[in-house]
Formats: structure tokens, sequence, C-alpha cells
């Protein structure tokens, strides 16, 4: 454990982590706060070439060593090979991000039409998917007795959808799976905080709000007038810190939390 001075308690040096997902979007912004506060840093994709790619840029960009690795959510065997890898080549992973999640082509976004097959997909790539992950975290960072797990879960987990706004812009929402799948999260984190908390490892959730991410501009000024801050987040800069805060020794008390990183949009009446 480092200091207490604040720069080095939100210091990674020395640690490794992992970051599911972390070649795009909100993976890519996670991965490089990590890097940015020292940590060696793997990222994973179902495409090997896509993270073999991401990797080799963002070593270059910081001169650091970032490590890629193939890992399929939907495949168990899949996970479990992802861990023995890691435990053979690095011995442990102080902190885990599953970050990634999926969607399925056949969701129609409305409830009455929605197919079973949609369903069983957002579950078993968002839900299944981090559970298997966090049981393979357990198995390799219980008998070291650390580790702190993160789960980017969503504020569609807690909340419901308005969706006159999307309607309004032509746009489709996220079918109500998503949002059960998140919540399912939510519950896992919980628990498995508890059940892990006597081995130090940690374990905690943050809910993104929306981000701008090319929607029409009638979407981002109609989103952006109920966030308290009256904007939607911006993509590499504002999720990474609490990231960071939540993987490093700044947080090393905080556990089976939910951070919301919304702008304020979840408490505003």
């Amino acid at each position: 454990m480092s200091g207490n001075n604040i720069k080095e308690l939100f210091s990674l040096e020395g640690k490794i982590a992992l970051v599911s997902g972390g070649s795009q979007n909100f993976g890519l912004e996670i991965a490089t706060g990590l890097i940015e506060a020292g940590a060696e840093v793997i990222i994973t994709s179902r495409d090997l070439d896509k993270a073999k790619k991401r990797a080799a840029e963002l070593s270059a960009e910081f001169q650091t060593k970032v490590h890629a690795m193939e890992m399929d959510l939907l495949s168990e065997s899949s996970i479990v090979k992802l861990f023995e890898d890691i435990k053979s080549r690095f011995g442990r992973l102080d902190v885990l991000v599953n970050n990634a999640g999926g969607h399925s082509p056949k969701a129609t976004g409305k409830l009455e039409t929605e197919p079973l097959e949609a369903w069983r997909a957002f579950i078993d790539i968002n839900m299944t998917g981090t559970f298997l992950m966090t049981r393979e975290y357990a198995k390799l960072m219980m008998p070291l007795e650390s580790g702190s797990v993160i789960n980017i879960a969503s504020i569609a987990a807690g909340l419901g959808r308005d969706r006159r706004l999307y309607a309004k812009c032509d746009m489709k929402a996220q079918p109500v799976h998503y949002a059960a799948a998140k919540a399912g999260m939510l519950g896992l984190t919980y628990d498995a905080a508890g059940y892990l908390g006597p081995y130090g490892i940690r374990v905690n959730a943050i809910s993104p709000g929306g981000f701008e991410r090319g929607q029409p501009e009638k979407f981002i000024e109609g989103y952006s007038d109920g966030v308290m801050l009256g904007r939607m987040g911006c993509d590499g800069t504002d999720l990474k810190g609490a990231v960071v805060y939540l993987a490093s020794d700044a947080g090393r008390y905080v556990t089976s939390e939910n951070l919301f990183v919304d702008g304020g949009f979840s408490k505003f009446k």
C-alpha cells in the first residue's frame, strides 16, 4: 500500500490492470486513464488483431508496454484461459475493469415485440460475462488478499428511460434488456463485495450517464436540459478519473458502491 500523500494514493505505479473491451469508447478512455496513473494495462477484445493494434498505439503514445489479450465474454472457456494466461505471465491482477458489453442485432427496442433471443444475448454478454470474469478474478486474487473490481454499469439500471425524446429525434433507445442486465451487474457488485471483502478485494460499480457521441443536435439539447450540469458526458475526460479513484489506494476504504457519473441526471427532478 502507498503512503498517505494524495499523489501516492492515486498512483497506480507497479499495478497490473485489465480493461475488457479496452479498444474503444469507454474502454479506451479507462485504459488511457489507468496508463496515465502508472498502471501496466491489459486490454481485451474478441478480435485480437483489434486489441493488438490499439495496444500498439497506446504503447507508442505513452512510451510504456500495453498488452493485448483475446477474450470472448460469451465463452466460459475463453475467460478461464484468459485468467490462466494472466496468472502465468503476471502472477496477479491488481485491477479488473469489467467494461466490455454487447448488444443483439435482433433487438427491436419495443418491449411487446422483443424476441427471447435478444433478451438472452444481453443477459449473457453483460451480466453472465461479468459474473464469469469476477469468478475467475476471485480465484486468482483471493489467495493474495488484495484487488479491485470495477463494473461499468449504467444509470439505466436504476431509472425508467424516458423514450419520448428518442422518439422526437427518430432514435431507438436501448431495449429493456439493457437496463435489466445492468441492474443485475449492480446486484453482483454489492454481494460480491460482501463475499470478497474479507479477502481484501473491493468491488464497486460506476454508472455513466449519456455521453455525447454524434447524436442529433436536437437530442443533445433535449438530454442536456435534464442534466444538472447542462451537458452530456465527454469521452476521453469524464469517466477515467472515477475509475482511477476506485482502482487506487485513494478509494481503498470504498467497496460495494455504485458511483454515478452522469452530471446529476439521475437526481434532477
